[in-house]
């Protein structure tokens, strides 16, 4: 346990090498065995708060052969990156519980993964990493090798979060508050392990990530649970980052994920946390339109790990706006970013609905198709950003004079005080 000190006076506690895992290595060597993987834990100042705290589990850059948990600062023209545990420690010391993850670098030689997880099984580029390669002495690699640490980190930084999320209690941490995120590699890995592996994170930071386009438009569906992102990407960044990170972004908005973009005007791949950035677009509501690194990175995750504020009584007043048909009613629970995933339709989310007018559109679309709707027999259930909704909808259909009668619920998520997402079911009868 060592105490830390940032320049705002706050004291942080450091827990070093805390054991999340153990990992193979020496893949195809004379020497295979595994290793335990470890993180560093960052704990806030006791406040005497009682409630838990919110989280952000950090993985650090280094082109997957360099950097740790305990350092990732690197240089180029003359201009430096802040090291993931820097930021740990800033956003420890305002209130945030913070992890810095270790995982396996590629010349330790991870074994492939038991499922693929990049779709595109040609080689990785190469450039920036064989580079690096050359810095630390190593020769060229395989494909198959540079593939296998790509995804041996991306499995890595998965099992790291979800050690957090199943140790919560430990630290006080929210668990349904987990932001992950990272520079560079790190943020490739978490942006991955999020989105392609399906841990639960409920935000996401990258500075200089994204993702390969062909894996953005098979691993973002719009569905439940996929978290909203913040991303950087410089001005001189290096080749294929910006790309990725567009790729990732013009995605995530086609299908009403939350999104925020920032520019970083005027730098190489490395910007430290107070280099001025600019935003160039933004699917969620709010946002600094020039401020520093940190200030965006801070405020994005005071807007994404707020505390739902939805109880059972907002729920069942939701429901009853539903049975007095009243939209105006109806829309004053939703977000400005609402989505709204009707039951049927061709997607396989049902049908999507984008942004307040598609939402205000497609609510009032249900009592026209059935103009004596209701939804009977309500019951409630909130935990933390999700909830949900039993319900037997019965109602006549205006084409055909048919009576309905089928039960079904939606499936919510909150943004603090409103329903940033309803996600409708119903019961298919035949």
């Amino acid at each position: 346990m060592i105490p830390a000190t940032n320049d705002g006076g706050a004291s942080v506690t450091v827990l070093r090498d805390v054991p999340f895992g153990e990992a193979s290595t020496g893949h195809g060597s004379d020497h295979p065995g595994t290793r335990l993987l470890t993180l560093d834990v960052y704990l806030p100042p006791e406040t005497g708060a009682a409630s838990a705290r919110p989280a952000l589990v950090l993985s650090h850059g280094g082109a997957y052969h360099r950097g740790s948990k305990e350092t990732d600062e690197f240089e180029q023209e003359g201009s430096r990156n802040t090291p993931v545990p820097e930021y740990c420690e800033r956003f420890a010391a305002k209130g945030f519980v913070c992890f810095s993850v270790g995982y396996r670098l590629t010349q330790e030689l991870a074994a492939p993964q038991p499922q693929a997880i990049r779709r595109s099984r040609a080689a990785v580029s190469r450039g920036r990493i064989d580079y690096v390669r050359e810095l630390l002495g190593l020769p060229l690699a395989t494909d198959e090798e540079l593939l296998n640490g790509v995804e041996g980190a991306i499995a890595d930084v998965a099992d790291a979060f979800r050690f957090v999320q199943v140790q919560a209690s430990r630290w006080n941490v929210d668990p349904s508050r987990i932001a992950l995120g990272g520079f560079s590699a790190g943020a490739f890995s978490s942006i991955y392990a999020a989105y392609a592996l399906g841990v639960p994170a409920a935000a996401i930071v990258s500075l200089s990530g994204g993702m390969d386009p062909e894996d953005a438009d098979h691993y973002l569906h719009g569905g439940r649970g996929q978290p909203p992102v913040l991303l950087f990407s410089s001005e001189f960044d290096l080749p294929g980052i910006g790309e990725r990170t567009l790729a990732l972004a013009h995605r995530a908005e086609t299908l009403g994920l939350g999104v925020r973009r920032y520019a970083v005007p005027g730098k190489p791949h490395f910007y430290d946390r107070r280099t001025e950035v600019v935003l160039e677009a933004s699917s969620l509501p709010g946002g600094l339109a020039r401020c520093t690194v940190e200030s965006a990175i801070e405020d994005f995750l005071q807007q994404s790990l707020a505390p739902a504020a939805v109880d059972l009584g907002t729920l069942e007043a939701f429901a009853q706006a539903w049975n007095r048909h009243d939209i105006e009613g109806l829309m004053t629970f939703m977000s400005d970013d609402c989505v709204f995933h009707g039951s049927a339709g061709i997607e396989s989310c049902g049908s999507r609905h984008v942004g307040p007018a598609a939402v205000r559109a497609a609510f009032v679309k249900a009592w026209t198709d059935f103009p004596d709707a209701q939804w009977t027999r309500a019951r409630h259930v909130v935990c933390g950003q999700r909830g949900l909704s039993e319900w037997t909808f019965v109602g006549t259909r205006a084409s055909d004079g048919l009576r309905i009668e089928v039960d079904g619920c939606d499936l919510f998520t909150f943004s603090g005080q409103k329903i940033r997402v309803k996600d409708s079911w119903r019961k298919a009868r035949s």
